[in-house]
C-alpha cells in the first residue's frame, strides 16, 4: 500500500511537471509570435464606433451616416481585422473592459476574408468563423452546436493565437496562460483569415492591446527558453476539439 502510494505521487508530480513545461513553452511561443493587430472600420456595422487610432471599437444606439458598402456588416455589430493571414503563427491580444462585463454580449476570433457581410450570419466553422462568445453570463465556443466552457471568473484578456499551417485557432487566457479552447482541423480552404469581433453590448469595448515584445502581459513573462522537445502545434491536443 505504502508502494502504491509513493508510485501514484510520483505519477503526480510527472505530470504536473509536464504540465509546467507546456504552459511554459505556451507562453514562450505567444512571446514569439505575437503580431500588432488593427480594427478596419469600412467593415464596422454602422453602430460600432471605431477609434482614430483603429485599436478600439464601442457599440452606440444610434447608426452613424457611412456608406453601404459591399465590405461592410449590415445586420450583426461585427467588425474585421485591417490584417490578413495565409501562413504562419499569429497572436493578439483582445481586452474587454465595461461597467457591466458579467451581462454583456460579445465575441472574438477569426473568419475567413469572404465571409457573409449582409444579412444573418451563421457564426460557425461551417461559414467560416472559429471564435468564442460570451452571452447571458456563459463563455462558449462557436462550434456546431456551440460548446459551453467552464471557466471561473470569465477571462476579459484573451490572446487569440492563428496557426495557419497547423489550421487550428486557439483562445489563451492572457492572465494565466491557460488554453480557454482550441479548434483543430479548420477549414481556411486555402483563403486569407482575417481577426473578427462582435459586439452586442453597448455598455463596453474591445481593444487591441499592443503587442509590443518590450511590454509581455502579466500571465506571460518576460523571456522563454525552448524545451527539449517543445510541443506543435502551438497547442497541446490534449483538451482541443475540432470544428
Amino acid at each position: 500500500m505504502h508502494c502504491f502510494s509513493i508510485s501514484f505521487l510520483d505519477k503526480q508530480a510527472a505530470e504536473l511537471e509536464k504540465q509546467a513545461a507546456e504552459l511554459a513553452w505556451r507562453r514562450c511561443l505567444l512571446l514569439q509570435n505575437r503580431v500588432k493587430v488593427t480594427l478596419d472600420p469600412d467593415t464596422a456595422h454602422p453602430q460600432l464606433v471605431v477609434s482614430q487610432d483603429n485599436s478600439c471599437v464601442r457599440r452606440e444606439s444610434e447608426q452613424q451616416q457611412v456608406p453601404d458598402t459591399p465590405e461592410r456588416f449590415d445586420i450583426w455589430c461585427c467588425v474585421l481585422g485591417r490584417e490578413e493571414f495565409r501562413e504562419g503563427r499569429h497572436c493578439w491580444l483582445v481586452e474587454v473592459e465595461g461597467e457591466q462585463i458579467k451581462d454583456s454580449w460579445w465575441a472574438v476570433g477569426v473568419a475567413r476574408a469572404s465571409m457573409d457581410r449582409k444579412g444573418w450570419i451563421d457564426a460557425s466553422p461551417k461559414k467560416g468563423i472559429w471564435a468564442v462568445r460570451y452571452y447571458e453570463r456563459q463563455l462558449m465556443s462557436l462550434t456546431w452546436p456551440p460548446t459551453p466552457l467552464s471557466l471561473s471568473p470569465i477571462p476579459t484578456r484573451i490572446w487569440v493565437c492563428l496557426d495557419c499551417t497547423q489550421q487550428q485557432v486557439s483562445f489563451i487566457n492572457a492572465d494565466n496562460g491557460v488554453e480557454i479552447f482550441t479548434f483543430t482541423a479548420a477549414s481556411f480552404n486555402g483563403e486569407s483569415i482575417r481577426p473578427w469581433f462582435w459586439l452586442v453590448s453597448n455598455s463596453l469595448q474591445l481593444f487591441l492591446r499592443d503587442s509590443n515584445p518590450q511590454t509581455p502581459s502579466p500571465g506571460l513573462g518576460g523571456s522563454c527558453s525552448s524545451p527539449d522537445t517543445p510541443a506543435s502545434p502551438l497547442l497541446d491536443a490534449a483538451g482541443a476539439a475540432q470544428e
